[in-house]
């Protein structure tokens, strides 16, 4: 698979500009000067008659300027090989994509081990995603001990879905450091959550979604879906 690329660089163009002289010779006409004369034209005859004639002109020169570009192989660095395709691991997908491909999630749980903890395991309040129930947390149906009653259970329910979709996405393989500390960020906040929840889970959930839509700097990129 290509990885197009686009980059720049400002560059001067110069360019030699030479004028050469050009005379057209319009339709010669002659006309008779006077009475013809008896004899010899007066003076001494040569082969032509040559003179100089000038005239100031203004020369315009339309000029268009641009340049052509190359690339040049300059070199590679070696990875590890290994056996088996490239794995489709170099993009993230969105909270959508994983509830709509379910048998993509739970082959990426079972791969886990058959789940994962939404914070820190038996703290706070700590969620368990399996096959059984990732659907519902993706869905915002978080089992419990999600609070499950206003004020603070709609941003948990975002927070709980967004912190599985980014789980799975670095799963894949998808991942980078901003990631990363997300994740641990919205574990760290979820396990410190008392019953009914607290202030800060809206703040804590941004940072994910802005990786799983790839968005993230440095991160990988949005999967074409």
């Amino acid at each position: 698979m290509a990885c197009p690329t686009t980059v720049h660089e400002t560059v001067c163009v110069q360019a030699n500009v030479r004028i050469e002289p050009q005379v057209d010779v319009g339709t010669i006409t002659t006309c008779c000067c006077g009475n013809p004369l008896i004899g010899n034209c007066p003076g001494t005859p040569t082969e032509f008659c040559e003179f100089m004639v000038s005239q100031n002109i203004c020369v315009q020169v339309p000029l268009t300027f641009h340049a052509n570009a190359t690339a040049t192989p300059s070199g590679i660095v070696c990875g590890t090989p290994d056996i088996g395709g490239c794995p489709e691991t170099t993009c993230t997908f969105t909270i959508g994509y994983y509830k709509n491909h379910p048998d993509i999630t739970n082959a990426l749980i079972t791969d886990a081990g058959g789940s994962i903890v939404l914070g820190i395991d038996a703290t706070g309040l700590s969620v368990t995603a399996t096959a059984t129930n990732a659907n519902d947390i993706l869905d915002f149906m978080p089992p419990p001990p999600a609070p499950d009653t206003p004020p603070y259970a709609g941003q948990y329910e975002v927070l709980y879905a967004q912190l599985l979709a980014a789980n799975l996405n670095v799963l894949r393989g998808a991942t980078c450091e901003f990631a990363l500390s997300a994740i641990a960020a919205a574990n760290t906040f979820i396990a410190n959550s008392p019953s009914g929840g607290m202030m800060g889970a809206g703040t804590v959930q941004e940072p994910l979604a802005t990786f799983n839509e790839g968005l993230a700097g440095g991160c990988p990129v949005h999967c074409p879906e």
